[in-house]
């Protein structure tokens, strides 16, 4: 269940709220949080390239802070047409040439790249080594590097260049453990504060005709009995939430599980078999640096996604249990 329409660029620029911590203004984990609350609360209109694997990704994202909420407008700008339009509610994805309209609740676990949670900032620090890097000229503005290390193989690393002035992310590498760049994304052109009509929100494509897909319901409150738990998490992974799901195109509930270790995050899925519906092939597939797992127990499907390592995705969805 790696996410249809190929969903890794978009982590690159949602944050979490800004919450004042205990560091010194200029420390790595300070930038970290000003990283968050940039891509949040600022204004601002560019274009940006997303590269994984082979390939090459060209978008276009327009971003308005709203009394202490956001909405954002993504547009590619090449391969096939699409458009991403979200706020802090849902997410609608436009396909023209598949002329369909996809609306789905935002997701946990899909609230930034880096996915940091405030509240468990100082914990990173068992996980991750977090230092300051040189500060460097990306798209003729100043950045400040912030160095991202994983202590482990469970987990990637990052660089990630902040705009001096603002804390805007301007450039991010993900690696692995051996550091080699899995994914790179980095901003071309960007406009920076200024007034953004509310017209430059709406989505360009037309929607005539168009079949809509929803996700039943506002599906984000836990269930009221847990029917799955994970039993073999990597060292610092924790439940973050626990929710059913309505997907659109299923007939049955999806269970959705979030581990995260405060920076990466995986997703678990667990649905019923559907009658007509061909069982997922088990074992790993990837895309990108995005791994999943998938297995079967019983008549249920179990799919674990997360941008992570294989081995994180296989310890984690190996590991699901129905919960006693």
């Amino acid at each position: 269940m790696i996410h249809r329409f190929s969903n890794r660029f978009l982590l690159v620029f949602l944050g979490l709220s800004f919450s004042t911590l205990a560091y010194a203004a200029d420390s790595a984990q300070q930038w970290l949080m000003k990283i968050n609350h940039a891509a949040r609360n600022l204004d601002y209109d560019g274009v940006f390239v997303y590269q994984h694997d082979t390939q090459l990704e060209a978008m276009r994202i327009i971003h308005k802070a709203v009394n202490k909420s956001s909405k954002e407008r993504l547009v590619s700008l090449n391969g096939a047409p699409r458009e991403v339009i979200r706020d802090d509610r849902e997410v609608r994805c436009y396909w023209p040439d598949k002329n369909s309209v996809l609306v789905e609740y935002r997701k946990a676990g899909s609230s930034g790249f880096p996915a940091i949670l405030p509240e468990r900032l100082q914990d990173l620090e068992k996980y991750y080594g977090i230092k300051l890097g040189k500060e460097q000229r990306i798209i003729d503005r100043v950045a400040q590097l912030v160095i991202v290390k994983p202590a482990d193989n469970f987990r990637y690393g990052y660089n990630l260049w902040a705009d001096k002035e603002t804390g805007l992310l301007l450039k991010a590498d993900l690696l692995n453990s051996n550091g080699k760049i899995l994914e790179q994304f980095m901003f071309t052109q960007v406009n920076i504060g200024g007034t953004i009509p509310d017209a430059a929100l709406a989505p360009a494509v037309s929607t005539k005709n168009m079949v809509w897909y929803r996700e039943g319901g506002d599906t984000r409150k836990s269930p009221a009995k847990p029917g799955w738990t994970v039993t073999n998490l990597p060292e610092g992974f924790m439940l973050s939430a626990r929710m059913m799901r309505q997907m659109p195109m299923r007939n049955q509930p999806v269970e959705h599980l979030v581990y995260t270790d405060g920076l990466a995050a995986v997703s678990i899925f667990i649905e019923k078999q559907e009658k007509g519906v061909k069982p997922v092939k088990p074992g790993t597939s990837s895309m990108g640096a995005v791994h999943a797992y998938g297995t079967n127990i019983d008549d249920y499907q179990i799919t674990a996604v997360g941008a992570v390592p294989a081995s994180t995705v296989s310890l984690i969805g190996g590991s699901v249990m129905p919960a006693r």
